[in-house]
């Protein structure tokens, strides 16, 4: 009997996106057979499966020396994203790393961003995301272990950070009170559970802020150095959802903005993951695009700063005008053989910009900072070690007098995890950060719909 071709694969462990539901408007699940392009969701087909997807890694830098007070045995940090799942194994004796390892999210074979999986959990798909990534971390689990040659008997400790969504749906947690004014979580605090894979194993979930600055960004700011230093920093962290905070004088102002998948690519006609074949980089000489796709590979698609940069060229070069509209009569440009930029990729971008650079205005007001007066700029996500500064200084991305001072710190949310498993310690200080964070709802802002359609322009031609 035939079945459809992207329930086979979802069956087989490939977590082939549908943001679309399926109904084939999306394009995202097309495949190759046999050379030809077809849409695994309008196709019947029987096939053998291969194997799992590229591996993406995520690194940071912490902000301080770890301190192991965990005694005898392994553990394991994870951070649950939206998009990917991070993983690193610890000997907690000696308080070393002895490996890491990422995988793709397979919720999202039911929506890129958390909006779509809360609205999936409301109407009946709760257990099936909750499965998802319970399955996920018993794959990376045994993966990582299997790496380093360890027994899962041996792992005492568990930390995971993520963001309120994706905690809820791995404690099986009702999501739909995450989605509606006044949009109340049901436990952001830290909870203890256990795997049945891991009986000796104790699984801390970190603690959040609220329903929209969860428990990756208290885990990041924990990895930055938690709260108490002379600087006044700030973190960015720029996915699904762009979340900031601001830390000045012991305290912390936070907030979130409904960037949308842009700056992953995943609304991208072409876009991709950070995988081989995806262009990375794109320039503009003045007659062609120069491109480079990540492990050199033959490109076949467009992945986050990839798409940046294209935007970046066509403002610099005056390929379109400041309100993205492109010039001549094509709607598209193709910026690597066979991959195009669309009118479409430009509208996203502008929509992710826009509500990125609005929600960092109004927080840096409502704490009366100005972009003079911050030292540090840790940008976190594997987006932001690729991301070129001139190219965000294109979009306007950032207040200006920001970029100078951007550090890309990598998967902040996995090193505050981390810290978190080797001492029971930062317990109180991240109880301490969320004690003194205020929030601010982007949503209820009177500067804010003035700022996004503001921004929504690009900057003018700049000069090459």
């Amino acid at each position: 009997m035939k079945e459809n071709l992207l329930t086979l694969l979802r069956k087989a462990g490939h977590p082939v996106p549908s943001p679309c539901g399926g109904n084939g408007k999306c394009g995202k699940c097309a495949v190759l057979i046999d050379g030809n392009p077809f849409l695994a969701c309008k196709t019947d087909i029987r096939l053998p499966m291969g194997d799992t997807p590229p591996e993406i890694l995520s690194h940071y830098a912490w902000k301080r020396p770890p301190v192991c007070e965990r005694g005898e045995g392994y553990g394991i940090a994870v951070d649950i994203g939206t998009t990917t799942l991070a993983f690193e194994l610890f000997d907690l004796a000696r308080g070393t790393r002895l490996g890491d390892f990422s995988m793709a999210n397979s919720q999202r074979a039911l929506g890129f961003d958390v909006i779509t999986r809360i609205s999936h959990a409301t109407q009946g798909a709760a257990r099936r995301l909750h499965t998802y990534i319970i399955e996920d971390i018993r794959h990376g689990v045994a993966h990582i272990l299997a790496l380093a040659g360890v027994d899962a008997s041996a792992v005492r400790h568990m930390a995971l950070a993520g963001n309120t969504t994706m905690l809820h749906l791995f404690h099986d947690l009702p999501c739909h009170s995450l989605g509606v004014y006044p949009f109340t979580p049901v436990d952001i605090g830290s909870r203890l559970t256990r795997l049945d894979t891991l009986p000796g194993c104790e699984v801390l979930t970190l603690p959040g802020i609220s329903t929209f600055v969860g428990a990756d960004i208290v885990a990041g700011i924990l990895c930055l150095g938690g709260l108490d230093s002379g600087e006044t920093r700030l973190l960015i962290d720029l996915g699904t959802n762009g979340e900031m905070a601001l830390m000045r004088g012991g305290k912390v102002w936070v907030t979130s903005t409904a960037a949308g998948p842009a700056f992953e690519a995943a609304n991208i006609s072409q876009g991709m993951g950070s995988v081989a074949g995806a262009v990375s980089r794109v320039a503009y000489d003045g007659a062609h695009f120069n491109y480079t796709t990540l492990g050199d590979a033959p490109p076949v698609g467009i992945c986050g700063t990839g798409v940046v940069d294209a935007t970046a060229e066509l403002v610099r070069h005056g390929l379109m005008d400041e309100t993205g509209r492109l010039s001549g009569a094509e709607k598209r440009v193709e910026i690597a053989p066979g991959v195009y930029f669309t009118q479409q990729d430009i509208r996203e971008v502008q929509l992710a910009k826009s509500a990125v650079r609005s929600g960092l205005d109004i927080l840096l007001a409502h704490a009366g900072c100005t972009p003079g007066e911050i030292d540090r700029v840790y940008l976190a996500g594997g987006f932001g070690h690729r991301l070129r500064p001139e190219s965000a200084d294109a979009l306007g991305l950032f207040p200006p007098g920001l970029t100078g001072k951007i550090e890309a710190v990598g998967n902040t949310s996995l090193g505050g995890a981390a810290l978190a498993l080797l001492s029971a310690s930062f317990a109180t200080e991240m109880e301490a950060i969320i004690a003194n964070a205020s929030e601010l709802l982007l949503s209820s802002h009177p500067s804010f719909n003035e700022l996004f359609m503001e921004h929504m322009l690009f900057p003018e031609r700049m000069e090459v």
